[in-house]
């Protein structure tokens, strides 16, 4: 099953959307420059998937994100996949919001919530990835557990950032953690399909077989070797009824006989969970929120209105205020003893003018219009209050309901809490009858014990049955073809590179997690070939055979590829002219740059569509083919957190 990535995006603080949507089953190129958030876009994809941390570095993305997400297509469907940014200072968050389906739009931000814990989404994601049931066994004589391979196991093939593409020492994502490397080791044979998934099944029913035998012959032990009839595992039985409740604290069973009368009316269904009550689902919390989302909205309609209508009475005032100063000016014009009187005489002295002065007419339509605004403003002023008392009643009673609703919410909350411990006495009440009523109905304490006896040895045969099923292990020589296999593709990669020991034979060293090239002289290990350029070299030829393998055998493994910054080693960052173009290198390093992104194009086109290859790097070759490979440009100020979020 294909495991792509369709979109990987951002949410801001405020609810805007930054969103990266990249092509399916083919080469998908980001070039910028430095400090532009390229590197970031594995650790977003890494939390995204289920890591418990979050290693999005500290600066700009941390301090403005609230929340990270990735579209995952998988087949003909969708797997949607939110967690909030912790954020500075902090190393994880427990919210998590999935959403599945054939087409999913983005989500805005109002309708993220926590609906999943990071255990269940890595479950999930096992399952869409299609990894099966499965266990690698440690050699006898060593201490540690055996491991189930996951998802977490499965990524450490799709990814490779900066730190780690030019090690010498570090092949595969992670391994320099604490027990990622043994991890690795255990989980590759599984991955590779070098392990019989078949022969898994049967060993796990070969393990509950001998379980299930061992209970029955100790059952039959007790019965026929214990001369004072005290049996151990039926008053083991009683002290488990009285932990969870199903026996009084203060029964007290002297005698064998005792502790089985005191049992056995356990394995009667009504005294499982008698008080048990069945709680909703999370269904009325989802619809608390979606309320309270549409409350808040609506609250802040009427906020919005609110300040807009408060601003406009401001407004007014200020203008009835100016407005009344200016009809004082003017009603000076009722100083006049005759508002008819000519222009051409002083109107308080009478006096000749040699120049006119405006007509006192004038003056008095100026004052009559200003008197009509100011009637129109005042008239208004009524509604304006009316407005804000109708806006603020609004505003009180959608509060009201909030508080409401979250008082609804805090019980339903309290409720689900209680259901849920219900629900959990009540598996524990279950189980611990299911062994009694199990013990009990084996446990026959007649003469001859005929049935007792019977299962025991319809136990040992089955045990015998599936031993032989399970067979000889040839696990090993499976993985060695397959190793061999995949070493011939990394040396037929490695032709196209002008990389030390390209002429040798390659081959992947499980044991040691490195690449050994195989010269006449001897093996050599990947930290004994010298420069940047031959570390960068192997482990993209590396990784682009492994999941060459991974799609030819439909491999359980992400099927996507995400390489960072492959070109370090030729094209450093202070070397960037600022448009990416490699010009300026030496002629040399031209050429290893143009081969090693070559070599990457082909091998997208060999597995296209299975196979999706996301290249991050601040080369920009001025080639067609790159050109059409490029998603986004990070230059000039376009990087991955937009400028505007940044600024305000």
């Amino acid at each position: 099953m294909t495991f792509q990535i369709a979109n990987i995006i951002l949410y801001s603080h405020d609810g805007r959307i930054r969103e990266l949507p990249l092509r399916l089953g083919e080469l998908n190129v980001i070039t910028g420059a430095s400090k532009t958030g390229k590197s970031a876009l594995i650790d977003i994809v890494d939390y995204c998937t289920g890591r418990g941390d979050c290693y999005v570095a500290e600066g700009v993305i941390r301090r403005h994100v609230s929340w990270f997400a990735v579209l995952f297509q998988t087949g003909d469907s969708q797997i949607f996949v939110a967690r909030r940014n912790p954020g500075p200072g902090n190393k994880t968050s427990p919210d998590i919001y999935v959403q599945r389906g054939t087409t999913i739009p983005t989500p805005a931000i109002s309708a993220l919530f926590k609906n999943l814990t990071l255990d269940a989404l890595g479950d999930m994601l096992d399952a869409a990835v299609g990894i099966n049931e499965n266990q690698h066994r440690p050699p006898a004589g060593q201490t540690r557990d055996p491991l189930t391979a996951n998802i977490r196991h499965a990524l450490t093939f799709s990814f490779q950032d900066q730190d780690e593409i030019d090690s010498k020492k570090v092949l595969f994502h992670r391994t320099s953690d604490n027990f990622i490397a043994q991890a690795i080791k255990d989980s590759l044979p599984y991955f590779l399909g070098a392990i019989d998934e078949d022969r898994l099944l049967k060993l796990a029913l070969l393990d509950g077989a001998k379980r299930e035998t061992r209970r029955l012959e100790r059952q039959l032990r007790e019965i026929l070797n214990s001369s004072s009839d005290d049996l151990p595992e039926a008053r083991s039985l009683l002290d488990e009824a009285k932990s969870v409740g199903l026996v009084d604290e203060r029964v007290v069973a002297s005698t064998s006989e005792a502790v089985i009368d005191a049992l056995t009316p356990l394995t009667g269904a009504e005294f499982v969970g008698g008080n048990f009550v069945i709680g909703g689902t999370e269904d009325g919390l989802v619809r608390l929120r979606t309320e309270r989302a549409g409350l808040r909205n609506e609250l802040e309609g009427i906020k919005s209105e609110l300040h807009t209508t408060r601003l406009f009475r401001t407004e007014n005032g200020s203008y009835r205020r100016e407005a009344g100063e200016q009809r004082a000016r003017l009603s000076a014009v009722g100083l006049f003893r005759d508002a008819e009187a000519d222009n051409a005489h002083c109107p308080l002295c009478e006096s000749a003018l040699a120049t006119p002065l405006p007509a006192v007419e004038e003056i008095a339509s100026a004052l009559a219009e200003m008197h009509h605004e100011l009637q129109a403003v005042e008239s208004e002023s009524p509604k304006i209050q009316a407005k804000l008392a109708s806006l603020q009643e609004r505003e009180m009673l959608l509060e009201g309901r909030l508080r409401e609703n979250g008082q609804r919410m805090a019980a339903r909350i309290r409720e689900n809490e209680l259901f849920a411990k219900q629900r959990d006495d009540f598996v524990v009440q279950a189980r611990t009858v299911g062994k009694i009523t199990q013990y009990l109905s084996t446990s026959t304490r007649s003469a001859d014990n005929s049935t007792l006896l019977r299962q025991v040895e319809e136990a040992r045969a089955r045990v015998a049955i599936l031993t032989a099923e399970v067979g000889a292990d040839d696990a090993q020589e499976r993985l060695e073809t397959y190793l061999n296999i995949i070493g011939r593709m990394m040396t037929d990669y490695s032709d196209a590179l002008d990389l030390e020991h390209h002429g040798s034979q390659l081959r992947l060293d499980i044991r040691k997690l490195t690449v050994i090239a195989d010269t006449i002289d001897g093996p050599v290990p990947l930290q004994r070939m010298g420069s940047g350029e031959n570390w960068v070299g192997y482990h993209v030829l590396t990784h682009l055979a492994l999941h060459k393998w991974f799609r030819q055998k439909s491999r359980p493994v992400p099927s996507f590829l995400i390489l960072d910054q492959p070109s370090q080693a030729h094209y450093p960052p202070d070397k960037d002219t600022g448009d990416g173009s490699i010009m300026s290198l030496a002629d040399e390093d031209q050429t290893a740059v143009q081969k090693l992104f070559s070599l990457i194009a082909k091998v997208a086109r060999e597995i296209a569509p299975s196979l999706q290859i996301i290249l991050l790097d601040h080369a920009d070759l001025k080639e067609e083919w790159f050109d059409a490979a490029v998603i986004e440009r990070w230059r000039h100020g376009r990087k991955l957190v937009p400028l505007d979020w940044i600024d305000e």
